[in-house]
């Protein structure tokens, strides 16, 4: 299995909108909401230089990118789950830069194994509902 990073170039765009959207990976992320074609463009067009697609044999298989500067974001496509593409893509991504955040649901094991994999330091965060 070959793995690979490369640019979120505007190919990759839709494969980002319906891996994020995909309901057995939307329950993973804090924000839950539908995201249009045209919402995801936009979004896009301002954001694509920090995110990178990464390719298993030259398949879009996931994407890692930044929020907000700092807040590292993934999501792997069901298909590659449990196959080391998550790890993959953290451990080669943050190398880029010297602090990265996390912020993963509690019951989001699969990520919080990740990160735990990669030695990132665990914390409490606890938000006004």
């Amino acid at each position: 299995m070959k793995l690979e990073l490369v640019l979120c170039t505007e190919e990759y765009w839709e494969f980002v909108r319906l891996l994020r959207i995909n309901p057995l990976n939307q329950e993973g992320f804090f924000t839950q909401a539908s995201i249009t074609s045209e919402q995801q463009k936009e979004f896009m067009t301002h954001n694509w230089s920090k995110y990178k697609i990464c390719l298993v044999d030259k398949k879009p298989a996931g994407y890692i990118g930044l929020l907000h500067g700092h807040e590292v974001t993934y999501c792997v496509h069901p298909d590659f789950h449990s196959k080391g593409v998550g790890t993959f893509m953290i451990e080669t991504y943050s190398k880029s830069f010297s602090t990265v955040d996390a912020f993963v649901k509690v019951d989001n094991i699969a990520s919080q194994k990740v990160f735990e994999k990669l030695g990132w330091e665990k914390q409490i965060y606890y938000k006004k509902a």
